[in-house]
């Protein structure tokens, strides 16, 4: 691995739906452990199984704002259905006055836990989305905007002040499918999916920079001395302990929660789901009943689902080793939620910092040295 391709590597922590006093003294110390980036989920409600708290995220980015000074600040992420793009883009250049230019927007195209129970219309998806993106950017660079398309119309809008950040907050999508991607090719500043296998990264992230490229955005290719236009991300969720057979003790309830929750993943695995009706990308909506089923139902998922799955967990060397993988492969930015229970949470972002960021960004010869064996 290059020395300068390493010093390149960004990692960001993402919250879990806690309460304020402890996201907020999380973000503190993650910033203090040497964390890039610290991210809320923007939900109307928390992905659990006994209880769903969850804070507004950018209320709460905010406040965290107040409380740090380097650390990057950013939903993963937002949609533009609850919000209309002008309300979004202006709570957005609000983090970033606050926090003096560390504001980060990611944006995908919603799920229904956190509409369908409001009544909060988010037909064709992709489309609306398209163009509230589009009506952001315009509101953070242009004095005044016009629009009317399909979804929304503006006359003569505008916002004042703009973003700290120039030419505008940078704007992360999410998105896995073709058209999300492409979304992320022509208006993104990063592209964030979720849950990818090192090789299919790999696949993906050459589409949406072959897609940057018809739209005549610039790349040099990786490991150059220039940042590409497109920063290439990564949500992950991972979980470090000293021991591996702990971490993988640690994880197996967790991860299938989760997968159970991805049905896709587990079929790309060559397994078949237990069932299909907790997918999030369909009309998941959660209750005590639903949740219930959920743990139920995930418990039948066999253990190496977990094994192959797209899932960092180990001790620190089998952590650094999975990382090294999706970094060859382009990644340059890795959004995680650490899977394990708040008294726990410090210790492993800890462990995490001193081992794998300082593996990462420590210029020394013995982890460059290391990284080449």
């Amino acid at each position: 691995m290059k020395r300068g391709l390493h010093k390149q590597i960004k990692f960001g922590y993402e919250s879990a739906p806690y309460p304020w006093q402890t996201i907020s003294d999380l973000a503190v110390y993650v910033e203090a452990q040497g964390f890039d980036s610290f991210w809320m989920p923007d939900h109307t409600v928390g992905f659990g199984i006994r209880r769903w708290d969850s804070l507004e995220a950018w209320t709460v980015l905010s406040g965290i704002a107040m409380q740090t000074k380097r650390i990057a600040l950013g939903t993963c992420v937002s949609d533009t259905h609850r919000h209309h793009p002008a309300v979004l883009a202006q709570m957005a250049a609000t983090c970033d006055i606050i926090s003096k230019g560390r504001a980060i927007l990611g944006i995908g195209i919603g799920e229904a836990m956190n509409l369908n129970p409001y009544g909060i219309k988010w037909d064709k998806p992709v489309s609306r989305t398209r163009e509230a993106v589009k009506i952001i950017k315009r509101l953070w660079t242009e004095d005044a905007v016009d629009h009317s398309g399909r979804f929304y119309s503006l006359k003569h809008a505008f916002l004042q002040p703009r973003p700290v950040q120039k030419p505008h907050v940078p704007l992360f999508i999410a998105g896995n499918s073709p058209r999300t991607m492409r979304m992320a090719a022509t208006y993104g500043d990063g592209w964030v999916p979720a849950s990818m296998q090192p090789d299919e990264y790999r696949e993906k992230l050459n589409y949406v920079l072959e897609e940057a490229r018809k739209k005549g955005r610039f790349w040099d290719g990786m490991g150059g001395e220039n940042p590409p236009e497109i920063e290439p991300a990564l949500f992950i969720y991972l979980l470090i302990h000293e021991d591996y057979d702990t971490a993988r003790d640690l994880i197996l309830l967790p991860a299938k929660l989760y997968l159970l929750s991805r049905p896709r993943i587990i079929e790309r695995l060559g397994y078949t789901p237990p069932t299909k009706e907790f997918d999030m990308t369909s009309d998941l909506v959660f209750n005590p009943a639903v949740s219930k089923k959920l743990l139920e139902t995930a418990k039948k998922i066999p253990d190496e689902v977990v094994d192959k799955s797209p899932i960092i967990f180990g001790e620190p060397d089998t952590v650094i080793e999975k990382i090294e993988k999706y970094v060859q492969v382009g990644v340059r930015h890795f959004i995680s939620p650490f899977f394990v229970r708040p008294r726990m949470m410090k210790k492993t972002c800890k462990l995490f910092a001193e081992k794998v960021i300082t593996y990462f960004k420590d210029p020394s010869e013995k982890y460059i040295k290391t990284s080449n064996q």
